[in-house]
């Protein structure tokens, strides 16, 4: 597709294409002496007898709820806040539903079931585990999640599962099994990833990937065209368009691409609007809202809008970290710093709990903040979990993030 290059991220997206996106068996998914991740509080396991099986099997179903008031609008494009997507690995545990006001979140590091807050109750919605939450015409979306644990009855880790909370109804929308998954309006964005494929000479490696549309219209599958080396599709839309960057070849070593700038791309890759000072990296930590593009780098933390030029900029000249999430005038980083982004004050904050002390992924609702926290020197599965966040102001520390359960 393309040729590595040494220092930009676009190794990262070294994208080569498979013959066919990778089924996952149920056999791979239950190899014998799979052992499940600790969890601190609420976790449990499906036992994994010596031939590998997973007892007792998830079943698709769902609560149903009947006819649901309609009380919002959802966004032209958007099926989850901007903010809340931003790469193709990380879990985001939850989604709110405009049009029922129905608060979506799976229970990461407890039941690792989907549960909901609706009418000032938090419930279980559906006895099933996931991963990448979206909401679409009152439906939700999702990406089954096994997490070594669960076995699901007439589907696989990886399948995409549409629930209806009206009828209670979940069905799976395609065969194939997928690692990651972004719903818009029109379609769903889809990745496979593959194996390693070595870049030989001591260069390391890239993961092989596969890359699909998925279209509500047609129930088609179609697979994404390869761009060889002219561009890169990022999986953030702006309207009809994707962004992408804008390949040329190195001055100095004519087998490697740097960037030349930010472009718009449709699916099938037809070209939009090019701009050639704008370098916005592929797995960059930016996303799109009301049609402004956000992000942080060296200058601060940018508000520009394609249309009149303007570019809003916040100071911030404290690093780039790489988890961060902005409410109101408010920007949380996993650097424990709190900044207000409209006097530029900076505050620092530590979390009111002697062993969670790790941010991992950051996410919000629009007016609360959700973090997957767990311990230092520990990997994310290892004993994390999603917790809400009250930051309350301490005399002697700053600002404290108490770690609550999520609530209304």
């Amino acid at each position: 597709m393309f040729r590595a290059f040494k220092n930009l991220l676009l190794i990262a997206f070294g994208c080569l294409s498979l013959a066919a996106c990778g089924n996952h068996s149920a056999e791979e998914e239950t190899v014998e002496n799979l052992s499940p991740a600790p969890t601190i509080e609420g976790g449990f396991s499906q036992k994994i007898d010596g031939s590998g099986q997973i007892g007792d099997a998830l079943p698709l179903v769902g609560k149903a709820f009947g006819e649901l008031p309609v009380i919002g609008e959802e966004d032209a494009v958007y099926c989850n806040l901007p903010e809340n997507v931003r790469g193709w690995d990380d879990i985001i545990p939850l989604c709110v539903d405009p049009l029922y006001g129905i608060l979506y979140y799976m229970d990461y590091g407890g039941d690792y079931k989907i549960h909901a807050i609706y009418n000032g109750e938090s419930q279980t919605f559906l006895e099933l585990p996931g991963k990448r939450l979206f909401c679409r015409g009152g439906k939700l979306y999702f990406l089954l999640e096994s997490y070594n644990r669960f076995g699901f009855e007439g589907a696989k880790s990886g399948n995409i599962a549409e629930y209806d909370p009206v009828t209670g109804e979940v069905k799976v929308l395609l065969d194939q099994t997928f690692s990651s998954i972004v719903v818009y309006q029109d379609m769903i964005y889809c990745r496979c990833e593959g194996k390693e494929k070595p870049l030989g000479e001591g260069r390391g490696y890239i993961i092989e990937e596969d890359y699909w549309f998925y279209f509500f219209d047609t129930g088609e599958l179609v697979a994404r065209k390869t761009a060889e080396r002219e561009y890169v599709m990022d999986f953030r839309r702006y309207g009809e368009y994707f962004l992408a960057a804008a390949l040329r070849s190195d001055d100095e070593n004519s087998h490697y691409d740097v960037q030349a700038g930010t472009e718009l791309r449709k699916w099938d890759g037809e070209q939009g609007t090019f701009w050639d000072d704008l370098q916005l990296k592929p797995f960059g930590r930016h996303y799109v809202k009301d049609g402004n593009f956000y992000w942080l780098n060296s200058k601060g933390f940018h508000q520009w809008n394609p249309v009149s030029g303007e570019d809003t900029i916040r100071a911030w000249k404290l690093g780039m970290p790489d988890q961060y999430v902005l409410v109101g005038d408010w920007l949380l980083s996993e650097e424990h710093l709190l900044v207000n982004t409209e006097e530029g004050k900076v505050e620092k904050w530590i979390i009111a709990d002697e062993k969670l002390q790790l941010v991992h992924e950051l996410y919000t609702d629009g007016e609360k903040i959700y973090v997957i926290v767990g311990f230092l020197d520990h990997e994310m599965e290892e004993g994390s979990i999603l917790r809400q966040i009250q930051i309350r102001k301490s005399e002697i520390n700053g600002y404290e993030l108490l770690l609550e359960k999520i609530q209304k």
